[in-house]
């Protein structure tokens, strides 16, 4: 590519007072694209980029924001149709010279490959999640992009639609929405940001992204006259609540929230006041600043943050590139979104079906009706005795993780693969019906003194929990996980337990949830003594957390395995290997070859782009089933 998109680009970056230091950082092609770089040593803290939030890209800065939010096209599909249209303007748009450049990058996504390509990408669960991509694709343009550009002939005419509305053109510039989009606060939401997009992912990052996501809402402002009165409202809430004791205590918490400094999100939101040359013993004072719309300090302060900022988390050289991390994804989820995937993706998962899992239980229990009794209870039960784990120390498997090798280009902070659709994780849902219930509780005692639209609030209430409910319900009951050094996941392990456990011992768990529990707990205190050793070898660098790590697990003192327990144990490893092989022939996965030697081929095969990402996920998932299978027929001859 030519300089002359990127020097037109600049040059709009500094008209937008989007600010850097040109005689430290500049941008330039790398090994993955575009990339931002260091022309001298900088140390942690230091502010990359500043963007101002009033040159993001969204939904509600682009020219057809009205018509946008008329007919409540919002997300993703929202956010392309607003570029698409800034796109179509040319030269007129405010965004010209970005959209220029990106045009001359268009993205390389899996979904622009032809079916013959992705069919070599069969063997591997990334195929299917990129087939559906295609096809929610197409069926997003057929039902909300088509219509919305025919109900609008006066803003897309003919010959604009014809060549900037076009099915291919929707499919390019999602893919640029789905590989660049980053959050941004609770008034843009999601958008493009110019400049700070460029910043590369690395599995070992040296920058942050920090912005302040608590914006109002209907203008974008950190200080307006709309939080104001929300903020008024909800102290005639609080004058109101002397009435109800029960919830004064609640209210009067966060009575002092109000007047604190907006907060940053991010890990490291200390680096920003630290860049700016704040000093942070002075936190009180600028409070006091950010709440005086009418001083000149108060507003240059709000001004400065009112960014979306990339900041350095530690010293980097001349020359390094300028990285963060993307979201936690497994590569099946990074191909779809990203066009990429990584080599040895420590958090990359393969697929376990409920119905993998009956064929496997039933190879060794000649008993369909025991088989299909004890998963029901399981799926029935499950909910009590994982939600009862620590919050802190427990979280569910599917879906999890974050990518973990290569760099490649594009940014994101922690959005949601727009395809991808995760079932909510680590919610205590008996917390959540406890809370729910206290709160119906505490105003069911006014309801004589209830107004209609008193009435109507709670019934509206109600149907946002219901909806909560709803989308409870919606975690896919019937899918567990193979993580990637090969262990099964905390569902599949005690599932597995349920199905070979003797029927006196089940009888028992099913009656009494301090058995259950007691049962359970033993199981998940012997795994984690069984992968001590490896948890050791992680903690070399951190003898404290390794001791600590230690002490917690050996609090739970546990007898040696007695007949019944090692004949469960040995029944529950046979299933697993026999799950192994399942999921392995679904896959059409042989083992003529090994994963290493997959990815040796692989690489003199010299592939490129999606292509080549595609094999790494078929080869990834194939490691895990090798991992698997030589874990667990370890712990079979040990036992």
């Amino acid at each position: 590519m030519s300089s002359k998109e990127l020097n037109a680009f600049l040059t709009w970056a500094e008209e937008n007072e989007i600010l850097w230091d040109k005689s430290a950082i500049e941008i330039k092609e790398g090994k993955y694209g575009l990339g931002v770089y260091a022309k001298k040593r900088l140390e942690a803290g230091y502010e990359v980029v500043q963007v101002p939030k009033a040159i993001v890209l969204s939904v509600e800065t682009t020219g057809i924001a009205n018509l946008l939010a008329d007919d409540e096209v919002e997300g993703y599909i929202g956010l392309t149709l607003g570029c698409m249209y800034e796109m179509s303007r040319g030269p007129q748009s405010p965004w010209s010279a970005y959209l220029a450049l990106l045009e001359k990058r268009p993205p390389h996504m899996a979904t622009s490959l032809s079916k013959d390509a992705r069919e070599m990408m069969k063997y591997c669960e990334a195929y299917n999640d990129i087939e559906s991509d295609i096809k929610d694709m197409e069926d997003d343009y057929k039902s909300i992009v088509g219509p919305f550009i025919d109900k609008h002939p006066e803003v897309f005419t003919e010959e604009i639609k014809n060549k900037f509305f076009s099915f291919e053109a929707f499919k390019v510039m999602t893919g640029h929405v789905s590989s660049r989009s980053m959050d941004v606060d609770n008034f843009h939401v999601t958008a493009l940001v110019p400049f700070a997009d460029f910043v590369n992912h690395s599995p070992t990052p040296n920058s942050d992204y920090l912005t302040h996501e608590d914006v109002c809402e209907i203008c974008g402002a950190l200080v307006c006259e709309h939080r104001e009165a929300d903020e008024d409202e909800d102290e005639d809430i609080e004058s109101d609540s002397d009435q109800a004791p029960e919830l004064a205590d609640g209210d009067e918490e966060n009575d002092d929230d109000d007047d604190e400094l907006p907060q940053l999100t991010g890990e490291d939101a200390s680096y920003k006041k630290d860049a700016t040359g704040t000093d942070n013993e002075d936190e009180e004072r600028e409070g006091e600043e950010w709440e005086d719309d009418d001083t000149e300090d108060g507003a240059e302060e709000q001004e400065i943050n009112d960014t979306c900022d990339i900041i350095l988390d530690c010293d980097i050289k001349k020359g390094e590139e300028i990285t963060r991390h993307y979201g936690p994804y497994p590569n099946k989820v990074i191909l779809s979104k990203y066009g990429f995937a990584v080599e040895d993706n420590p958090h990359d998962t393969v697929t376990i079906q409920l119905e993998m899992v009956r064929q496997a239980a039933e190879q060794f229990i000649n008993d369909k009706e025991l088989v299909g009794e004890r998963i029901q209870w399981f799926l029935e039960s499950e909910d009590a005795f994982i939600g009862a784990e620590d919050e802190d120390d427990h979280e569910h498997e599917h879906e999890s993780g974050c990518c973990g090798g290569g760099d490649h280009d594009h940014d994101e902070d922690t959005e949601k693969h727009e395809y991808e659709a995760d079932g909510e994780c680590c919610d205590d849902k008996g917390t959540k019906a406890l809370q729910k219930a206290s709160s119906k509780d505490a105003t069911r005692g006014d309801d004589d003194k209830n107004t209609k639209e008193d009435k109507d609030g709670e019934q509206e209430e109600e149907e946002e929990e219901e909806e909560e409910d709803d989308e409870e319900d919606d975690f896919p009951r019937d899918i567990m996980y193979m993580m990637h050094d090969g262990s099964v996941d905390d569902r599949l392990l005690l599932l597995l337990n349920v199905l070979f456990m003797e029927k006196d011992q089940f009888q028992e768990v099913k009656e009494d949830m301090d058995v259950a529990m007691e049962y359970f707990n033993e199981i998940f205190t012997r795994r984690q003594q069984e992968e001590q050793g490896d948890e050791d070898e992680d903690m070399d660098g951190d003898e404290d957390e390794a001791e600590e790590e230690k002490e917690k697990i050996s609090k739970y003192e546990l007898k040696p395995r007695d007949a019944k327990s090692k004949k469960v144990r040995m029944a529950v490893l046979q299933a697993t290997l026999a799950l192994v092989r399942i999921r392995a022939d679904a896959f059409g996965v042989t083992d003529k070859t090994t994963a290493e030697q997959d990815l040796a081929s692989l690489k003199k095969a010299k592939l490129s782009g999606p292509l080549y990402y595609g094999g790494l996920c078929v080869q990834g998932e194939k490691q895990i089933l090798q991992n698997a299978l030589q874990g667990y027929t370890q712990f079979l001859s040990e036992l």
